[in-house]
């Protein structure tokens, strides 16, 4: 498998190429999970959940064991967290209660703040856009609940958003992601550009897009980002894989 830094760098070097062809280039990064390392915004939700005067009175057995629980890279949602922590099946109220409020705060501009961009994200997305690529930000999240905050948190941590950095969300929230990213990229005026590139952290959407698009001229190349996933399905063994956006980590 080619190494993270030198799939990264093919590809600035193949956008620079196209530019000098002048021939348009565009690079398509999910955020969830792909750009952003959503781990500090899912502690930040247990935690107000712990310190609610609510949860402190129903749950006291529960709530103190919040103080020491952790999101690790490979989790997904906060099952992993609470499994750890000795947190799960055993109490059917509290399990409703956590999860309602999970639900109900990670899908919400409100915590999005919270979110962290993965080690060079943005200076990789900048570098792609300074050497001529167009970039869409392709995302699940849904314009009414998250749009907002998710503009303002890529703009906090200095990612490019103008008419050549667009932010694509999904117009209602009951839209299956791997249909709406699929259709999003089937829309293109294909023939615009020389190179089309999708990072993404979802085998689902991968895979759904590889059989649905394999017939785009040109084709999109895909990147899979090895951060956390659903585990609904297994990513393309045969498909370039990264774990960071670093240009310069010479351990790969």
């Amino acid at each position: 498998m080619t190494p993270p830094v030198k799939t990264l760098r093919q590809i600035l070097v193949k956008i620079q190429e196209n530019q000098s062809l002048r021939r348009p280039s565009l690079a398509v990064f999910d955020l969830d999970s792909t750009l952003f390392d959503v781990g500090p915004r899912l502690e930040k939700i247990l935690m107000d959940f712990a310190d609610l005067p609510e949860s402190q009175k129903k749950f006291p057995d529960q709530v103190p064991v919040f103080k020491n629980i952790k999101i690790e890279k490979k989790d997904w949602g906060i099952k992993d967290a609470l499994i750890r922590a000795g947190l799960d099946g055993h109490h059917p109220e509290f399990q409703e209660s956590v999860r309602e409020f999970w639900r109900r705060t990670f899908f919400s501009n409100e915590y999005l703040e919270y979110d962290v961009p993965y080690p060079g994200a943005v200076e990789y997305v900048k570098a792609l856009a300074d050497a001529g690529a167009e970039i869409a930000y392709l995302t699940g999240r849904d314009v009414h609940r998250m749009g907002k905050g998710s503009k303002t948190v890529l703009e906090k941590w200095g990612f490019p958003v103008n008419d050549r950095a667009r932010l694509e969300l999904k117009p209602m929230r009951d839209i299956e992601d791997a249909g709406f990213k699929t259709g999003w990229f089937l829309n293109l005026p294909q023939a615009h550009y020389g190179s089309i590139w999708f990072f993404e952290n979802e085998p689902v959407n991968i895979n759904h897009m590889i059989i649905e698009a394999a017939h785009m001229a040109p084709p999109v190349e895909i990147v899979f980002f090895d951060s956390t996933h659903s585990r609904r399905a297994h990513p393309p063994e045969d498909i370039p894989r990264i774990m960071h956006f670093l240009l310069e980590d010479d351990e790969d």
